[in-house]
């Protein structure tokens, strides 16, 4: 066999199902090995930010290793972007490039750069350039390993292609690792002395941070926050890339917000899993005042205490602590009493008013009447976000969002979590800015029919930079007097979507807005709707 065969055959045997990728001539002993080994479906993109948004996308909705392949420099080059995403989102992504021969790597050859894992390593977990055949393979299990173990992220591998193409003896099987068992248990002091600031607390709040997607322990964080009657707040979509707590629960209190008066009187703040902090921008209100106590719990050390030390700080999973927590409460009901509710959410909702240009509102309202029961949104609004959150109905499992800062990700991305949970309806809602930077995801969305809805919210501007101008001049001017915003002679979302097989429609008033949705959720495969919506006053 070959050391390609050993490659692919260690990716089958992790459970890899999908390669997303992008070839060259260099890949041709990969893509010999995929052919013949038939288990591993190559998933084609037609750039490599889409290549590694679709396996980003695979890797978070199935909660393992998705596997990208690149080629040599110049589809690294392409992908770090997207890998940049992955390492801010913590998402598993096995990036595996193939390299030009060995023979000319040193010889300033086509395609060849200096030191090609380097390229990566200050955006992965671990990269490496192997030059030895016969190892491919544990290193590519260990690749998997490095990629789903705590705290999780992308990883790199580059092969020259004649190490790939070389023969080498039948490797012993590599069997997938047994998951490491979590230490469960919390000694009973640290429990009673988080219990004790919890409950002794006048106004105590939580942050359901993204270690309660990952450990999957919302129901558990519910159970906590219901019965106690604690407000929760989801983790701030700077840092936050999972929906971690239903926004239809009694107790969810709206997106984390130093500036909101309940968190600014809060005397105690159990942060459970989320990074304290993403900044911006500079602060000038910290995250964590200093009137409140705070309890971080997190499986990575490097969150604990990274901006705002703790006054308990505990590396465990959210599961864990709350499975504890909960039964502790249950052993002592005499030594808590439950907490004055939180106020309940505003749910504003605005008039769709006849013949006039959508908002963002009446997108979202209509949007929740024509979907399916339990959609999953992938975000990458940008701007119309805030209101997003605000204003739909939210589950753990049902909202995406990157912190990562990379546009182009929303339409990949969702073309990867449809291609993990295919029984689920996926929307990818997405500004036309950001559209425009993964518009070639929309031919695999075609040639794999995958059945993502894309909802373009169009203002033919890039608001995001006319924001930062409105901060740096200290006040709103006119449209006029900004660059880099207009995209003026704007691009046709729909022309393109039909141009790459995906049929599209458009829609310029508020009345149109159902029966347009409807149409897409009815289409069998993929569907792009481009909605003229009217800026968002508050810009």
């Amino acid at each position: 066999m070959r050391a390609a065969d050993a490659l692919v055959r260690t990716l089958s045997d992790h459970g890899v199902d999908r390669m997303f990728g992008l070839p060259g001539t260099t890949e041709a002993p990969l893509l010999d090995a995929l052919l013949r080994h038939g288990r591993i479906h190559y998933v084609l993109g037609l750039h490599e930010s889409v290549v590694v948004g679709m396996a980003d996308g695979y890797a978070r909705a199935r909660g393992a290793p998705a596997v990208a392949n690149l080629h040599t420099t110049v589809g690294t080059g392409n992908a770090l972007t997207g890998l940049f995403n992955c390492q801010r989102d913590g998402s598993p992504v096995l990036a595996i490039a193939t390299h030009k021969h060995s023979r000319i790597l040193s010889r300033d050859g086509f395609s060849v750069g200096p030191d090609l894992a380097g390229w990566a390593r200050p955006v992965t977990k671990w990269a490496l350039l192997g030059t030895v055949a016969d190892q491919v393979g544990e290193q590519v299990a260990r690749a998997l390993k490095a990629a789903a173990s705590t705290p999780s992220g992308p990883v790199y591998l580059a092969y020259p292609e004649d190490v790939l193409a070389c023969e080498i003896g039948e490797p012993a099987p590599i069997a997938p690792p047994s998951p490491p068992v979590a230490a469960a248990h919390l000694p009973d002091a640290v429990l009673a002395e988080a219990a004790r600031l919890l409950f002794q607390a006048r106004r105590p709040a939580i942050i359901a941070g993204d270690e309660i997607s990952r450990t999957r322990s919302w129901d558990r964080l519910v159970e906590l926050a219901e019965r106690c009657r604690i407000p929760v707040f989801q983790e701030a979509g700077r840092s936050a890339v999972f929906w971690n707590f239903p926004t239809e629960s009694s107790a969810y209190a709206g997106v984390y917000n130093p500036r909101d008066p309940r968190i600014a009187a809060s005397d105690v703040i159990l942060a459970l899993g989320p990074r304290l902090s993403v900044e911006f921008q500079p602060v000038d209100r910290p995250d964590i005042s200093d009137g409140a106590r705070l309890i971080h719990v997190h499986r990575d050390p490097w969150e604990l205490g990274k901006l705002y030390p703790p006054s308990l700080a505990l590396q465990a999973s959210p599961a864990d602590f709350l499975e504890a927590l909960n039964a502790w409460t249950v052993r002592h009901p005499s030594l808590w009493t439950p907490f004055s509710p939180a106020a309940p959410m505003a749910r504003p909702r605005e008039p769709m008013e006849q013949d006039e240009r959508p908002t963002v509102p009446a997108v979202l309202e209509a949007l929740w009447e024509a979907a399916p029961a339990h959609p999953v949104l992938v975000d990458e609004s940008v701007r119309s976000s805030p209101t997003l959150i605000d204003l739909y109905p939210l589950e753990p499992e049902g909202y995406f969002h990157s912190s990562g800062g990379g546009l182009g990700w929303g339409v990949p991305f969702a073309l990867g979590v449809k291609m993990a949970w295919p029984d689920r309806p996926v929307v990818a809602i997405v500004g036309d800015g950001s559209l425009y930077f993964g518009l070639q995801a929309l031919f695999t969305a075609a040639r794999e029919h995958v059945a993502v809805k894309v909802v373009v919210l169009n203002n033919q501007k890039y608001l995001a930079v006319a924001a930062g101008l409105d901060r740096y001049r200290g006040g709103k001017a006119a449209v006029g007097e900004y660059l880099g915003v207009d995209l003026t002679p704007a691009p046709d979302p729909v022309r393109l979507s039909e141009g790459f097989s995906v049929p599209g429609r458009r829609v310029e008033r508020v009345e149109d807005l159902g029966q347009t949705l409807r149409w897409a959720f009815s289409v069998d495969g993929p569907a792009l709707i481009d909605i003229r919506v009217a800026d968002d006053p508050g810009r």
